[in-house]
């Protein structure tokens, strides 16, 4: 049976090659937009596209309901925090901004992980899935103002994370931690924690991201033995070979 996977925080259409890619790995893709966007379900590219309006905790629920109405289960979440698209969405210091961006970049993941979360854990105990649901948030990368204070050659680099995206940023790299330690010992949910730059070669593109990942994924089901919890608060690289293995960042 193929695995259905949901994939938040890379909105059609940026994260059209992300979610194509996926969908030629054996799974049947969701991905989200913003009902601003499009404010209904469509299918295009191999994948289908639900609305998510991430400041509500009602709309992670009727987007998970969406993605039941789609596909009959759910097997995979995958969480994309794509700071440098982040610091080119979000470029005005305006406290309306600053509301869109806690929104949007920091509570809605919550929102959402929370609803899958307890819904692998019911499919547990229902006895609905032969392996474990897997959380899996992706973190790419980008320089923010104080890099760039201590390396001014940053600043001709890269579009810089402003005060409040650098936020946004570390408060879904400790959010993605504490959850990864939180499920540990499930016997329902796997967490993994990737981290990519654009030193890395597979994350440039995210095609190739999403096509590595999932293989990545992949392999999880493969495993003989569960990792330790150090390893589960462990950033991967992208471009590892495989999981269970222990990659510093």
């Amino acid at each position: 049976m193929d695995k259905t996977l949901l994939i938040a925080g890379k909105n059609i259409p940026n994260g059209s090659d992300f979610a194509s890619s996926f969908s030629v790995k054996g799974r049947t893709v969701i991905t989200v937009t913003s009902p601003e966007e499009k404010n209904e379900t469509f299918s295009e590219n191999g994948y289908t596209v639900v609305p998510w309006n991430r400041a509500s905790a009602l709309s992670a629920r009727s987007l998970l309901l969406n993605c039941m109405n789609v596909s009959n289960h759910i097997d995979e979440l995958v969480l994309y925090f794509d700071e440098p698209q982040a610091a080119m969405d979000f470029n005005r210091a305006s406290a309306t901004e600053t509301a869109r961006i806690i929104d949007e970049l920091v509570v809605g993941y919550q929102y959402l992980v929370s609803e899958v979360a307890a819904r692998f854990e019911q499919k547990k105990l229902r006895n609905e899935e032969i392996s474990m649901g897997k959380i899996v948030f992706v973190y790419k990368v980008n320089p923010s103002e104080s890099d760039a204070a201590a390396n001014p050659n940053v600043r001709a680099s890269a579009t810089l994370s402003s005060p409040q995206i650098a936020a946004a940023a570390a408060s879904f790299k400790a959010f993605a931690e504490n959850t990864a330690a939180l499920f540990t010992e499930s016997d329902s949910i796997y967490p993994a924690l990737i981290i990519c730059d654009s030193t890395m070669e597979v994350s440039r593109r995210d095609g190739s991201l999403a096509s590595w990942l999932a293989d990545y994924m992949d392999s999880i089901d493969d495993l003989k033995k569960r990792p330790s919890a150090k390893q589960f608060v462990t950033w991967i690289k992208a471009g590892a070979k495989k999981a269970g293995g222990f990659g510093l960042f």
